[in-house]
């Protein structure tokens, strides 16, 4: 029998089997459907060689292969208990260094309560955080956590998307007293107009989705900053029209 190529997730799934006494009790317990779990269970008979169960229309009776490989199932689900709990003595118990980077405003805004959040739950850890706009080699500079707005580029880094950003247009209402009526996009190019800019990037380029699709337009205006909580300020401070999330 080749136990050593069974899978892993089967052989859990054999031994729910027989404990529960039905394929219908186990695929109930495990939320999966009654076919889902007759075609996991004949996968790994293949791959073993053997019927596990003989099966009649009342009950399920474990064969001589079967009672060997539930030995097996036993010792694979003890590991498997062994590892959750490893993992979860390992959180309860965090300690050492995390080293973030993170876009600045986003930093600010939303990361920093979470942090201060976590560290209380977690007084033995510390966390290094990095705000700033630039592209950041995690290998290279050793970063355990990268946050950043947009798409990832292909790469062998593992990425999980934590949420949506909207992007509101918005000015004082002292600055739009003065200004051109602004009622559509194209309207911008008559605006004073703020927006983010550093040595290798220049944001200058607003689109705007509606029913009718996309329309992008080349904005100008006084003042580029390299950070959107200045920004910001600017645009309190009646200096434009700025878009940002």
């Amino acid at each position: 029998m080749a136990l050593e190529n069974a899978n892993m997730k089967g052989l859990v799934l054999f031994s729910q089997i027989n404990r529960l006494g039905s394929l219908s009790a186990a695929a109930q317990m495990l939320n999966m459907s009654r076919s889902s779990v007759s075609k996991q269970l004949a996968a790994l008979e293949q791959k073993i060689g053997s019927r596990l169960f003989n099966r009649t229309t009342r009950k399920i009776v474990l064969t001589e292969v079967g009672l060997q490989v539930l030995k097996e199932a036993h010792k694979v689900e003890l590991a498997l208990q062994a590892i959750e709990h490893i993992s979860e003595d390992h959180q309860a118990d965090m300690e050492g260094e995390i080293k973030v980077s993170c876009a600045s405003a986003q930093g600010r805004t939303h990361l920093l309560p979470l942090i201060t959040q976590f560290l209380a739950l977690h007084p033995n850890l510390r966390i290094n955080l990095q705000l700033e706009d630039r592209f950041v080699d995690m290998v290279a500079e050793n970063i355990d956590i990268s946050i950043r707005v947009g798409h990832l580029p292909d790469s062998s880094l593992i990425a999980r998307k934590l949420g949506d950003l909207s992007w509101v247009l918005c000015a004082s209402p002292e600055y739009l007293k003065n200004a051109p009526p602004l009622k559509k996009p194209s309207d911008l190019v008559h605006h004073r107009c703020l927006f983010y800019q550093n040595l290798k990037w220049t944001m200058n380029t607003w689109t705007f989705s509606s029913d009718k699709g996309e329309e992008s337009v080349i904005v100008s205006g006084p003042l580029s900053i390299n950070d959107p909580s200045a920004l910001v300020t600017a645009a309190i401070k009646h200096t434009g029209v700025l878009l940002i999330d």
